[in-house]
């Protein structure tokens, strides 16, 4: 597919439009979108219109343009980013002074208008760590975050952790210190505001599994699916995953099927992975990562009622990336944005690139929404009751947000 963007496009140069699931494109910014400073260790998510990457790291980067709040919290970004899809631009919102101080490697959940962050740990890393949750409204045009004062029996301070939202609950998995590693599960009564503890390995079963951090989880509504990671040392593996049941509240391990072709994942932490529902069940996607030595540029998929896995040997990514952040629409759209990258040379670094692909054959209306975005870019600086007018369906001009941007602050 052929990117254009507001202010670029040329009408005689622009090829046709063809949708291309298990594909994946670099998404660009348009030329007039500030750019977040390449990063690793952030945390994004996504809703249909637009996505948002909080926090971050890199020590790498020149800061004599002397941004104040890059100079404030260097070597980690006390940002929030929006990305708007459509428009094909990103904004910084300006609630720097209200986020917290551990801004990587913590555990992000996006539910409706509202970004949820736990945890984290600043810099150095695990001498300051956290076990606090965060939260903002991402419609509002301050974005500012607030801190949730809660109760009960608190995990520890942590970071690399996974979550998960369930009835008003927000599970909390594993995690490390710096030092320690575990799988425990903790959960916040998001009514009460009040912590338990669902489940702390003490070994008195054989089917607990290892401590862990950046780890990603599955979740079917019933059992939590624990994918990877591992510690400084080591990376698990996926033949034989950690299932939690909420029910039974007990661990026992599932055994994967094999691809035909390519087998079952290299262990592996520090990935990518998203969900989505589909028809026939709950699939997982997981995309790069490493295992200490390797580090991967490819995407397989779990389905969470036969466990077998599938690999896509046409999509892959343009480099093996880790620590990166990955999130999918609610439409079923992966997005990967920054990491640390490596090519042949060995030459590590930092990226601020976004890679996008379908995950799934999505509802007609989608593919004719990115064919008139692609035809027709300029639609995205149209008032919104003049799109509304000529038959455009609302919901999708919603998604321009002409009318509620957070104010564009210089980088």
């Amino acid at each position: 597919m052929t990117n254009s963007s507001s202010g670029d496009y040329n009408s005689n140069s622009i090829s046709a439009y063809a949708f291309k699931p298990f594909q994946y494109e670099e998404i660009k910014p348009n030329s007039k979108s500030k750019v977040p400073y390449p990063r690793s260790g952030h945390r994004i998510g996504a809703d249909a219109a637009s996505l948002y990457s909080f926090g971050g790291y890199n020590p790498l980067i020149d800061d004599s343009d002397n941004d104040e709040v890059w100079v404030h919290s260097y070597p980690l970004f006390q940002e929030l980013w929006r990305f708007n899809f459509a428009k094909r631009e990103w904004t910084r919102y300006p609630n720097s002074h209200s986020l917290p101080l551990e801004l990587a490697s913590n555990a992000l959940i996006l539910h409706k208008n509202v970004l949820m962050v736990y945890g984290g740990t600043g810099s150095p890393f695990g001498f300051r760590c956290s076990n606090q949750l965060f939260v903002c409204r991402v419609n509002d045009n301050e974005g500012l975050m607030d801190e949730v004062h809660t109760t009960g029996q608190l995990p520890l301070p942590a970071y690399g952790q996974a979550l998960i939202l369930h009835n008003d609950y927000l599970y909390t998995i594993g995690g490390t210190t710096g030092v320690q590693y575990t799988c425990d599960i903790h959960r916040l009564n998001l009514k009460t505001l009040v912590w338990e503890i669902v489940y702390v390995s003490r070994g008195v079963s054989d089917y607990e599994p290892t401590g862990r951090y950046r780890h990603e989880v599955g979740f079917d509504n019933r059992s939590i699916y624990v994918l990877g990671g591992g510690t400084a040392v080591s990376a698990f593996d996926f033949a034989n995953i950690p299932v939690f049941s909420l029910e039974k509240r007990a661990w026992h391990p599932q055994k994967t099927i094999r691809d035909t072709k390519k087998g079952i994942p290299p262990p592996r932490r520090c990935h990518g992975a998203v969900q989505i529902n589909t028809e026939n069940g709950t699939q997982v996607f997981i995309a790069g990562g490493h295992d200490g030595e390797n580090v991967f540029d490819d995407l397989w998929r779990l389905d969470l009622k036969t466990f077998q896995w599938t690999y896509f040997d046409k999509c892959r990514l343009p480099f093996p990336i880790y620590f990166h952040a990955a999130a999918a629409t609610p439409e079923g759209r992966l997005y990967i944005f920054g990491g640390i990258c490596s090519n042949n040379d060995n030459d590590v670094r930092r990226s601020n690139c976004m890679y996008s692909t379908w995950l799934c054959i999505p509802k007609l209306s989608e593919i004719c929404w990115e064919a008139v975005l692609h035809y027709s870019p300029h639609i995205v600086d149209c008032k919104s009751e003049d799109l509304i007018n000529v038959g455009l369906p609302r919901h999708y001009v919603q998604r321009l947000g002409n009318n509620t941007s957070p104010s564009n602050r210089e980088q």
